[in-house]
């Protein structure tokens, strides 16, 4: 999912924070200024000459610096900084009188945080609502539950009429929705200010076993009032991992929590967390796996996300030739069992330092189920087949993972790494059925297989080039379990050797003369005609392969 921001005005940037956290003290300019990107305020930015039509940051978090030297520093930038190009607005945890009148005087807004607030927390969620950070925000104005966590907590919040905050599987505080001070609970507000509820209420929680029933079950949990604590009654679900087929649990990708507040949660409350726990795990599992800028452009040069990479710009980003002849390495899973996603992500590191141990300005991606390698200047086929077939099983060893692999080199540079890639993908689809004891291969070494697999693939495609007498075989053999089909599939694939194939089956050799007497009979076929023979290998290898995809 490719991330989207929109800057926001200040006032739904508040709105969003909600006034546990945040409360206005100043907007000189009004408070639909427009906010965009964050920083921390450093201590070296109250020295650094500002270069000339550039802007700052339109958020500077005040973390570190005393309220006489921010002062001074927005003063200044008042004196010598254009109004365009100034913050828009500082967020402070001791707002003095010298700084709200500089940030007056400047036009910047002043914003007080409060004195429990996580400021690496504050800093995280003023990325997530701006979109800069995880769960980007959508362009229409409307929360876009699909992609944003803000969104969805308000739309849970209005449907259920409680206090909803989402929490990572390390319950940090991912997202919240707006609401009054006076209703959150004890256990809320710190929640929301990144902070650990009570010792003895968490321990209470862990007795109960609120914990395990929301990591092992993807049941909604009664959590009820609990007057020691002060804490209003909550319910609460487990955010599971999207797709899994039941082959192994599903990671737990965190919580969601709602207190009731005012009034009691609407009597549709757990139907509606059921769903808002599904679209979380959405948002986050692709969150998660949303791909850094340095791989988006090694994705980009082997062909994905649409291709179009500056190749100059590549080299120099990577330390690398453009030109010169190259080598690209594909990996894929040995077999279609579900393996852990946690097997594959250290598989994935393994490689990327196996790969710059073995060439330092190589470079590593996955795209989708596979694992890329692309080493600049190499032209060594077996080499680099012999470094693949090490690392395939040092990966085996290390993380349980069964990967096999397709070489693609020479190749020309690194113009000719989308090609290379799609050569690569080609074997690695095609290849599937090889025995582990040939994990690495290269298109030359398997063109007998890829091509055929490619003509059959043709063929099963395109139901006009299948002989419909092939399905009164299949017919003939399901209606009386006839193994007509079986029988002469064994007797062509040994060359008409009816002893040999008979054995093969378990059958005697005058009964599989009369199975292929039988089958030729219904199918009209002559097998002493070489284009007849011909065909029907073909036809019965289409049916084997269809069957087995």
């Amino acid at each position: 999912m490719k991330s989207v921001h929109r800057p926001i005005p200040l006032s739904e940037l508040l709105s969003a924070l909600t006034s546990t956290v945040v409360t206005l003290v100043d907007a000189p300019a009004g408070e639909d200024v427009i906010t965009d990107s964050v920083a921390f305020m450093d201590i070296d930015d109250l020295t650094m000459e500002m270069p000339p039509g550039r802007a700052l940051p339109e958020v500077y978090l005040q973390v570190g610096i005393g309220d006489e030297d921010a002062a001074r520093w927005v003063r200044d930038l008042g004196e010598r900084c254009p109004a365009e190009h100034r913050p828009r607005v500082v967020f402070s945890k001791s707002v003095s009188p010298r700084l709200c009148a500089a940030a007056h005087e400047a036009g910047i807004a002043l914003v007080a945080v409060h004195p429990h607030a996580r400021w690496e927390m504050v800093h995280a969620l003023i990325e997530r609502i701006t979109g800069h950070g995880a769960g980007p925000r959508a362009v229409e104005s409307a929360p876009a539950l699909d992609t944003d966590l803000f969104g969805l907590a308000h739309s849970v919040g209005e449907s259920t009429r409680g206090l909803v905050s989402i929490e990572d599987a390390q319950s940090r505080v991912l997202a919240y929705s707006a609401d009054s001070s006076a209703a959150a609970d004890e256990v809320r507000r710190l929640s929301v200010l990144g902070r650990q509820g009570p010792a003895g209420y968490l321990h209470w929680l862990q007795r109960e076993g609120v914990f395990d029933r929301l990591r092992n079950t993807g049941d909604v949990v009664e959590v009820p009032a609990q007057r020691e604590w002060n804490t209003r009654r909550r319910i609460a679900i487990g955010i599971r991992e999207p797709g899994r087929d039941g082959l192994r649990s599903p990671t737990v990708l965190g919580t969601i929590w709602v207190q009731e507040a005012g009034e009691p949660l609407h009597t549709d409350s757990v139907k509606m967390l059921r769903g808002a726990a599904s679209i979380a795990a959405r948002v986050i599992w692709r969150t998660r796996h949303a791909p850094t800028t340095d791989a988006l452009l090694i994705q980009r040069l082997l062909g994905a996300h649409g291709g179009d990479v500056d190749l100059a710009a590549f080299a120099e980003t990577f330390g690398m030739v453009a030109d010169g002849q190259a080598a690209v390495v594909g990996f894929a899973r040995h077999s279609s069992r579900d393996e852990a996603e946690a097997a594959m992500h250290r598989g994935t590191v393994t490689l990327r330092l196996h790969a710059s141990a073995f060439r330092q300005d190589c470079v590593t991606t996955r795209i989708g189920e596979r694992l890329y390698v692309l080493f600049p200047e190499h032209r060594s086929v077996d080499r680099v087949t012999s470094w693949t077939r090490q690392v395939i099983g040092q990966i085996a060893d290390r993380s349980g993972l069964t990967l096999r692999a397709a070489v693609a080199a020479p190749v020309a540079g690194l113009a000719d790494a989308a090609r290379a890639r799609a050569e690569v993908d080609r074997v690695l689809d095609r290849t599937a059925a090889l025995p582990a004891a040939e994990p690495v291969t290269t298109l030359a070494r398997s063109r007998t297989t890829v091509l055929l697999a490619e003509i059959l693939t043709l063929i099963g495609d395109h139901p006009q080039l299948r002989d419909p007498r092939l399905d009164i075989l299949v017919d003939y053999d399901t209606t009386y379990s006839a193994d007509l089909r079986t029988s002469l599939d064994a007797y062509l694939s040994h060359h008409g050797d009816v002893r040999t194939a008979a054995t093969e089956l378990s059958i005697h050799p005058n009964t599989l003369r009369y199975r292929v007497r039988r089958a030729t009979q219904l199918m009209g076929l002559d097998l002493t005609s070489p284009p007849d023979r011909l065909l029907l290998e073909i036809q019965l290898a289409v049916h084997r392969h269809t069957n087995a995809t």
